[in-house]
């Protein structure tokens, strides 16, 4: 996994399908927890579902992108 800072806020990542796999199921898990959780800040919760939407969203254009 390779982490490089382009500039203030912005960062690129370049990291393996099971780097991103792993990562990714983190996410999904933090999330499915944070929802069942009353004292889990709003704002954390309201973040990382956007995070996971726009990585659906960014994965099935690359899917389209590659005719699948």
């Amino acid at each position: 996994m390779k982490l490089r800072r382009e500039r203030e806020n912005v960062f690129t990542l370049t990291l393996s399908a099971q780097e991103l796999s792993g990562l990714i199921a983190a996410g999904r898990m933090a999330q499915e927890m944070m929802e069942h959780d009353p004292h889990a800040p709003q704002e954390a919760r309201a973040l990382l579902g956007r995070l996971l939407a726009d990585f659906d969203a960014a994965r099935d254009r690359l899917q389209r992108e590659n005719g699948r």
